[in-house]
């Protein structure tokens, strides 16, 4: 998502989908944010995942952000569309593989289908699963718990529960995945990092951060090439608008939440999930500026993890960013980047 710690666009071109930097950084209060950290595709195929980067920023930027980073700069006139009902090709996931990551356009309901179709296949085949979501907070672990418990196979409590924003994330796009996961009992948790946590870092810097957090983080091998490519994302992600003073802040955050997710999968192994999932945008499933750059630098061998984005049409990513990749043509959604032409 985009935008700068306050604005969101109120009428963003993708009403609650790019979240992440957004809600995250508060800015979201009338929020529409747009897809997350990149993610966009073409037709789909089996083999190494060519895939696009992209992050979620504050709103406006969301979608440019998942629309630049994978498709290139911003095109003028309408953005590519196409049937949202074409489902991707399926993946195959390995059966000893206890971390899964499924990346997703927020906005694109032939990716939360697919995905939801693949969550089914694979809870058949390991029901001791934990679904971990970026569009909740990891504070919220307790009170799913309990939903869970008291409300089972009922999805609306589940969301309340996990304080789930529909607006921001143009509900019912992620039903599909979410229903499953609860009508299937596998658990639930919270992945990202509360909003007001997430503002505190883009100010303060790691003083803000948590300690588990900044723990894992110090410990995570990480390089200026990689410490560029999210700077650019970013900047990417605000079709060239972000102030250059904003842009560590904004890394410092994303790096934080990308922590996050890999602390909740963590976590939900050593309290004996078998296999854990993450639900979460592109650019978080990434290996090389992620989640999986943080599961490894916690112990977790690069085998043990499957990283899968779901695309569009168009995407020029590299085969190292992801292990595989699925494509859906493009929902219809207008340019991104209209409101920075203004």
């Amino acid at each position: 998502m985009n935008t700068v710690l306050g604005g969101l666009l109120p009428t963003s071109p993708f009403p609650g989908l790019a979240m992440s930097l957004c809600l995250a950084l508060s800015a979201c209060a009338a929020h529409d944010p747009a897809p997350n950290r990149s993610e966009q595709n073409g037709p789909a195929q089996n083999g190494p995942a060519q895939n696009g980067p992209t992050q979620s920023l504050p709103a406006q930027s969301v979608l440019a952000q998942n629309l630049a980073a994978v498709n290139g700069p911003p095109r003028n006139g309408p953005a590519v569309n196409g049937p949202a009902s074409t489902a991707p090709a399926a993946p195959v996931i390995r059966p000893d593989v206890h971390f899964v990551l499924l990346g997703e356009i927020h906005d694109n309901p032939a990716h939360h289908q697919a995905r939801a179709a693949l969550l089914q296949r694979l809870l058949s085949e390991q029901p001791k699963t934990v679904v971990v979501m970026e569009q909740m907070a990891r504070d919220r672990d307790a009170a799913l718990a309990q939903s869970l418990a008291q409300h089972p196979g009922d999805v609306d409590q589940v969301l309340q529960a996990g304080q789930f924003d529909r607006k921001a994330w143009a509900w019912p796009l992620h039903q599909p995945v979410l229903a499953v996961a609860v009508q299937r009992g596998a658990g639930v948790r919270g992945g990202n990092l509360e909003r007001d946590q997430v503002r505190r870092i883009v100010r303060e810097g790691d003083a803000a951060w948590p300690a588990d957090l900044l723990a894992l983080r110090n410990r995570t091998p990480w390089g200026d090439a990689q410490q560029q490519t999210l700077a650019q994302d970013i900047q990417d992600g605000h079709c060239g608008a972000m102030p250059a003073s904003m842009l560590p802040g904004m890394v410092n955050a994303q790096r934080a939440r990308d922590a996050a997710m890999a602390q909740a999968l963590l976590q939900a192994r050593r309290e004996g999930a078998e296999r854990v999932l993450l639900i979460a945008g592109n650019g978080h499933v990434r290996r090389d500026v992620a989640v999986p750059v943080y599961l490894q630098a916690a112990g977790v061998a690069a085998s043990d993890i499957q990283s899968v984005a779901y695309l569009e049409p168009g995407s020029d990513a590299t085969p190292a960013q992801y292990d595989q990749s699925a494509r859906a043509p493009a929902p219809d959604r207008a340019d991104p980047c209209a409101a920075f032409k203004r």
